[in-house]
């Protein structure tokens, strides 16, 4: 009977993990509100509830981690994943710590024990695929199929949003619409499309390396579909995550004789391709949506707005950007659903011609806010004002106008919260993952066109996209996907060897 329940669990653990990557779409919608204060929403979404469950599903290799813990550290006997999880440990047992301290004790808590949460399920995902339980084969099927469906969805919205169906309807945020810019840029099931460009980094990331393993029309189409995307969700900072990734990608491939100059300019020639084929999407949206705008004024503002003003072909300016005008979706704040007035209809114009400099200025003047309340006294530099802390120290340093708001840069708001320490032990983390990728996939006995040397690439590349989107967000940990998915593509390639590509 014993036995018979426990093969249950398993069986219910492991349908769950092969859910993650539809759940992980919908990051915002369905959302389950549970009421807030004066420093948070509380808010249950499918990706948090299925942290919840795999979590618990896992407490039994959390505990034999906890159980072999002593012996290991005594021995030294680390293996490369076990060094990243330990890493990630020690992390999350300072940020615990640090509860003794903030002034926003409930928001630590519930922060803290998501972060346990991650800690626990990376465990649990970790031992899965060492007990080759996992189908990496059926996982990816999985994790494609879920990516397909949510970049058709997003086109739809576009779609939807020009022909004047209601944003209710189409789920579309406040900014997201054309009468922002005038041509909409959609945000799926995520709450803004900052996260929407974000979820999209790793299938955009993956179809990269299967197009460079195998040249098919099949994952030229992948990329394709995925980067243009991406693109359309018009998220500068995932946008720019991207490019960064994109050219280690094909840096790292040229240095490490991985790929001829000849093979790489063919992603690189589908990439710029998809960019201006985006591009033309959003000039034809702006000349068929209710807005006064062109399809010339269309290419131009989002030209202007993506390169921050450097690039101006638009005729003429149609009025001042303001950011009291309209809630901006890359000014906006992830933390609360309360929406601010609809735009203005006494004009039939998109409310923004170009680059919304406040944009970036807000953003620059919080990280600003959060260096100079970090160095207010060594000790606060040092280990911080506690977790959750950001939005209440902010706000009663008159730095901000409400407590809810965040830094919306993940490594100083991880100094104001943590401090020095806490910033350190957090990048530790990120150099012991860089290393494990470096040492674990390693493949001496494989020929050298072999695609499993392509694997390292992939996931640094990756990796470092996120990275930079962290410059551009904060609420750790709001977006799971960042924590969860460099690990899960780890795990699945240290199971398995690459084949041959097809040249």
């Amino acid at each position: 009977m014993v036995r018979k329940n426990l093969n249950k669990l398993a069986s219910l653990r492991l349908f769950f993990f092969y859910s993650f990557p539809v759940v992980l779409y919908f990051s915002y919608y369905p959302i389950l509100p549970l009421g807030s204060n004066a420093s948070m929403n509380f808010e249950l979404s499918l990706p948090l509830i299925w942290l919840l469950i795999f979590a618990l599903l896992s407490l039994k290799d959390f505990f034999l981690f906890l159980k072999t813990l002593p012996k290991t550290l005594k021995s030294l006997s680390f293996s490369k994943s076990s060094t990243l999880v330990f890493s990630i440990f020690l992390f999350s047992l300072y940020l615990s710590l640090s509860l003794l301290w903030t002034p926003n004790r409930l928001r630590g808590i519930l922060t803290v024990g998501i972060l346990w949460c991650i800690l626990i399920s990376l465990l649990g995902i970790k031992n899965l695929f060492k007990s080759n339980s996992i189908n990496t084969s059926f996982l990816k099927k999985v994790f494609l199929f879920a990516s397909i469906f949510v970049c058709l969805i997003c086109w739809l919205q576009s779609f939807l949003d020009v022909f004047g169906v209601p944003r209710e309807t189409t789920l579309l945020c406040l900014g997201c619409t054309s009468r922002i810019f005038g041509f909409p840029h959609p945000s799926g099931f995520a709450i803004e499309p900052q996260f929407m460009g974000n979820l999209l980094l790793a299938p955009t990331f993956y179809a990269l390396y299967l197009y460079k393993t195998e040249r098919n029309l099949k994952n030229r189409t992948l990329l394709f579909a995925f980067s243009s995307t991406l693109f359309l969700t018009f998220s500068r900072g995932a946008i720019y995550a991207f490019a960064v990734g994109f050219s280690f990608f094909v840096l790292y491939s040229l240095v490490k004789k991985l790929s001829s100059l000849k093979s790489l300019l063919e992603p690189v020639a589908i990439v710029i391709f998809t960019f201006l084929f985006t591009l033309s999407f959003q000039g034809i949206f702006s000349e068929l949506s209710s807005t006064n705008d062109t399809f010339s004024s269309g290419v131009a503002k989002s030209l202007n707005q993506l390169s921050l003003g450097l690039i101006d072909f638009r005729a003429s300016p149609q009025k001042d950007s303001s950011p009291e005008e309209s809630s901006s979706p890359e000014i906006s704040n992830p933390e609360s659903n309360e929406e601010s007035a609809s735009p203005e209809e006494t004009e039939n114009l998109s409310v923004f011609d170009g680059y919304v400099a406040e944009s970036t200025n807000f953003r620059l003047s919080l990280n600003a806010s959060a260096l100079s309340a970090s160095l207010d006294s060594p000790l606060n530099f040092l280990f911080g004002y506690g977790l959750g802390s950001a939005g209440t120290v902010l706000y009663e340093k008159s730095f901000t106008t409400h407590p809810k708001e965040i830094v919306q840069n993940e490594y100083f708001s991880l100094l104001l919260e943590t401090g020095l320490v806490g910033l350190l032990l957090f990048l530790l983390a990120i150099v012991v993952f860089f290393t494990t990728i470096a040492k674990t996939l390693t493949f001496p006995k494989l020929p050298k066109n072999s695609s499993a040397f392509l694997v390292k690439p992939f996931l640094f590349s990756l990796t470092l996209a996120y990275l930079v989107t962290l410059s551009f967000f904060s609420g750790f940990p709001n977006a799971l996907h960042l924590y969860l998915l460099p690990p899960l593509f780890l795990f699945s390639f240290q199971t398995q060897i690459g084949h041959k590509p097809k040249s």
